[in-house]
């Protein structure tokens, strides 16, 4: 909306298409593939999955794509609210937000559906994974805790009296900056010149690969309800920065950057795990 001399003009950029491949690519989202890690085949069916980036991950993007935005608000972190080991208080004031803040991490939790597990719950804007819907990763004895390398994917700790919660998890290996055709060919310099560009659309997105192992997530139901409850119904990417303290690194700052709620997927069958492919729109 442009005010000029008193009179408002209001300004709408359309796009008029015809070709239901390029609608459909206009109008695309963060795509999430949850595949059954034993067969290949996918949980939720062939088609993606789309989440939300809600209120905290917009905020996140608005630094990055103007720097000399400063937020008046901001929300609350995780490891405020769950009170994690090791997490400092370090206000940051510049521009652009701060330095190595990436989405690094990945929360799940059991609050996305509705009375009826196969329904999944509407994502609000205003939203996250609330504390006391996550599901930590790992919830071992203190006096056996995970190992040094172990310790590397999995973070969001918090040292209880008796056991030790691993809240979230990183990455599998390296996330990919993938710029392709549509149909997964790659693209090069030469794309403005190119024949087959001037025909067909093309695609940039950062490719993540996570993982729930058979040995995620089962432990907090059985020593804090049962088994027969353990569930997940929701996914959540997070931002956070990293901070070395005795030698092990604790993300600071934890944020949620998208949140997608699933119809509920049991974890009673302890051979299950899962493989997760998730698309990011830059």
């Amino acid at each position: 909306m442009i005010i000029l001399k008193n009179e408002i003009v209001k300004v709408s950029d359309r796009i008029n298409i015809t070709d239901k491949n390029q609608i459909d690519e206009f109008s695309r989202k963060n795509r999430i593939f949850i595949k059954d890690h034993a067969t290949g085949k996918d949980i939720f069916g062939s088609d993606p999955l789309h989440n939300k980036v809600v209120l905290a991950g917009s905020t996140y993007n608005a630094q990055r794509i103007c720097p000399v935005i400063k937020p008046k608000i901001w929300t609350p972190t995780y490891n405020t609210d769950l009170v994690l080991d090791n997490s400092v208080n370090e206000p940051y004031t510049g521009e652009g937000g701060r330095p190595g803040e990436y989405v690094f991490l990945i929360a799940v939790g059991k609050n996305g559906s509705g009375p009826d597990l196969s329904q999944k719950k509407l994502v609000k804007y205003a939203s996250r994974i609330e504390p006391e819907d996550l599901v930590p990763f790992k919830y071992v004895p203190v006096a056996n805790d995970i190992t040094v390398a172990q310790r590397a994917k999995y973070f969001g700790r918090k040292k209880g009296d008796a056991r030790i919660a691993y809240n979230f998890k990183t990455w599998e290996g390296t996330p990919e900056y993938k710029q392709q055709f549509l149909d997964g060919t790659p693209i090069d310099e030469n794309i403005y010149s190119s024949e087959r560009a001037k025909k067909e659309e093309v695609e940039s997105f950062i490719q993540y690969y996570f993982k729930i192992t058979t040995d995620d997530c089962r432990d907090w139901f059985r020593y804090t309800t049962s088994m027969a409850d353990a569930r997940i119904s929701q996914i959540s990417l997070l931002t956070a920065w990293k901070k070395t303290i005795n030698g092990f690194d604790y993300f600071q700052d934890i944020r949620p950057y998208t949140v997608l709620n699933l119809t509920t997927e049991l974890l009673i069958d302890e051979d299950k795990a899962f493989d997760i492919i998730y698309q990011v729109l830059p």
